[in-house]
Protein backbone atom coordinates (compact mmCIF):
# COMPACT_ATOMS: atom_id res chain seq x y z
CA UNK A 1 0.00 0.00 0.00
CA UNK A 2 1.42 3.31 -1.06
CA UNK A 3 1.04 6.35 1.15
CA UNK A 4 -0.17 9.46 -0.65
CA UNK A 5 2.02 12.56 -0.30
CA UNK A 6 -0.73 14.52 1.47
CA UNK A 7 -0.95 11.88 4.20
CA UNK A 8 2.82 11.99 4.69
CA UNK A 9 2.67 15.79 4.86
CA UNK A 10 -0.16 15.68 7.41
CA UNK A 11 1.74 13.17 9.55
CA UNK A 12 4.83 15.38 9.44
CA UNK A 13 2.72 18.39 10.42
CA UNK A 14 1.31 16.40 13.34
CA UNK A 15 4.77 15.43 14.60
CA UNK A 16 7.02 18.45 13.95
CA UNK A 17 5.25 21.31 15.83
CA UNK A 18 4.91 19.61 19.24
CA UNK A 19 8.43 18.18 19.14
CA UNK A 20 9.87 21.56 18.15
CA UNK A 21 7.87 23.39 20.82
CA UNK A 22 8.84 20.98 23.59
CA UNK A 23 12.53 21.12 22.62
CA UNK A 24 12.56 24.93 22.41
CA UNK A 25 10.78 25.34 25.73
CA UNK A 26 12.95 22.69 27.37
CA UNK A 27 16.11 24.44 26.25
CA UNK A 28 15.25 28.08 26.96
CA UNK A 29 11.94 28.37 28.82
CA UNK A 30 11.77 25.35 31.12
CA UNK A 31 9.65 27.17 33.69
CA UNK A 32 6.91 27.77 31.13
CA UNK A 33 6.98 24.35 29.46
CA UNK A 34 3.37 23.66 30.46
CA UNK A 35 2.33 26.23 27.88
CA UNK A 36 3.48 23.93 25.07
CA UNK A 37 0.22 22.00 25.27
CA UNK A 38 -1.84 25.11 24.57
CA UNK A 39 0.54 26.23 21.83
CA UNK A 40 0.43 22.78 20.24
CA UNK A 41 -3.37 22.88 20.25
CA UNK A 42 -3.28 26.32 18.63
CA UNK A 43 -0.82 25.12 15.97
CA UNK A 44 -3.02 22.10 15.25
CA UNK A 45 -6.13 24.20 14.82
CA UNK A 46 -4.30 26.61 12.52
CA UNK A 47 -2.60 23.88 10.46
CA UNK A 48 -5.60 21.57 10.16
CA UNK A 49 -8.44 24.07 9.98
CA UNK A 50 -9.98 22.49 6.87
CA UNK A 51 -9.63 18.91 8.08
CA UNK A 52 -11.09 19.67 11.49
CA UNK A 53 -14.26 21.16 10.11
CA UNK A 54 -14.79 18.78 7.20
CA UNK A 55 -17.48 16.36 8.31
CA UNK A 56 -15.81 13.16 7.05
CA UNK A 57 -12.39 13.70 8.59
CA UNK A 58 -13.35 15.36 11.86
CA UNK A 59 -13.31 12.17 13.93
CA UNK A 60 -9.95 10.99 12.64
CA UNK A 61 -8.21 14.30 13.17
CA UNK A 62 -9.86 14.82 16.54
CA UNK A 63 -8.49 11.47 17.75
CA UNK A 64 -5.03 12.14 16.30
CA UNK A 65 -4.88 15.60 17.84
CA UNK A 66 -6.07 14.34 21.24
CA UNK A 67 -3.38 11.64 21.23
CA UNK A 68 -0.81 14.24 20.20
CA UNK A 69 -1.90 16.65 22.95
CA UNK A 70 -1.78 13.86 25.54
CA UNK A 71 1.77 12.93 24.51
CA UNK A 72 2.87 16.57 24.47
CA UNK A 73 1.29 17.15 27.87
CA UNK A 74 2.97 14.09 29.36
CA UNK A 75 6.38 15.18 28.05
CA UNK A 76 5.88 18.77 29.16
CA UNK A 77 4.77 17.87 32.69
CA UNK A 78 7.59 15.37 33.08
CA UNK A 79 10.14 18.02 32.13
CA UNK A 80 8.35 20.55 34.36
CA UNK A 81 8.45 18.21 37.36
CA UNK A 82 12.15 17.51 36.80
CA UNK A 83 12.82 21.25 36.65
CA UNK A 84 10.87 21.84 39.87
CA UNK A 85 12.77 19.02 41.59
CA UNK A 86 16.11 20.51 40.54
CA UNK A 87 15.08 23.94 41.82
CA UNK A 88 13.86 22.38 45.09
CA UNK A 89 17.16 20.60 45.73
CA UNK A 90 19.18 23.71 44.93
CA UNK A 91 17.96 25.16 48.24
CA UNK A 92 19.59 22.30 50.13
CA UNK A 93 22.93 22.25 48.33
CA UNK A 94 24.15 25.41 50.02
CA UNK A 95 26.67 23.61 52.17
CA UNK A 96 28.85 25.87 54.25
CA UNK A 97 30.88 23.99 56.88
CA UNK A 98 31.10 26.94 59.27
CA UNK A 99 27.32 27.26 59.32
CA UNK A 100 26.88 23.55 60.00
CA UNK A 101 29.52 23.53 62.75
CA UNK A 102 27.97 26.57 64.42
CA UNK A 103 24.54 24.93 64.31
CA UNK A 104 25.91 21.72 65.83
CA UNK A 105 27.69 23.61 68.60
CA UNK A 106 24.57 25.59 69.49
CA UNK A 107 21.92 22.90 69.26
CA UNK A 108 23.79 19.65 69.87
CA UNK A 109 26.39 20.24 72.58
CA UNK A 110 28.70 17.40 73.43
CA UNK A 111 28.35 16.01 76.95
Amino acid sequence: MELPPTLILNLALLIVPPVALVLVFRQWLARHIRRTVALTALCDVLLFWDELFYYESFGLFAVLILVQLAATGAAAFRIYNKQKRIEFYEHFTDYRPEKVLRHRAEHHPRP
